[in-house]
């Protein structure tokens, strides 16, 4: 069948200018209008392909139906997007993470530094304190 005689044929669908037919690789035909797309075999009739566009959710013998309006291979890629976006997002909260935790290291490490510092100041001054309540080295 040609593109002509099938547009004269499903002249009444909507759309029906933007019809267009290629082949899928076990030998049917793929016959796309706006964003359905049938699967016709070679035996299917003008009529299973009108019923097909009409109402996809009613396969006939002769017909596949396609309204996702997703190109072949469109959805995986949509699906490795997702899963990119994904890694990405996890990878740099992970890096977030990895920064966060450095600061935490350098912010205890300067409480140790003044808690030590603490701790000496105090020991001194009961070391001085000590010195004056027990008379001092004679």
């Amino acid at each position: 069948m040609s593109a002509y005689e099938l547009k004269q044929a499903l002249r009444d669908l909507p759309g029906i200018e933007t019809l267009t037919i290629s082949y899928a690789g076990n030998g049917n035909q793929l016959v796309t209008i706006g964003d359905q797309t049938a699967e016709v075999g070679p035996m299917a009739s003008n009529e299973e392909i009108r019923l097909a566009f009409l109402n996809p959710f009613i396969r006939t013998e002769n017909t596949k139906m396609s309204i996702s309006g997703y190109e072949p291979g469109a959805i995986r890629a949509r699906l490795e997007a997702l899963k990119k976006a994904g890694k990405d997002r996890r990878d740099a909260a992970i890096a977030k993470l990895d920064e966060a935790g450095k600061k935490h290291e350098a912010v205890s490490e300067e409480i140790e530094r003044v808690a030590g510092q603490l701790e000496k100041e105090a020991d001194a001054a009961l070391q001085e304190f000590a010195e004056f309540s027990n008379g001092g080295p004679a």
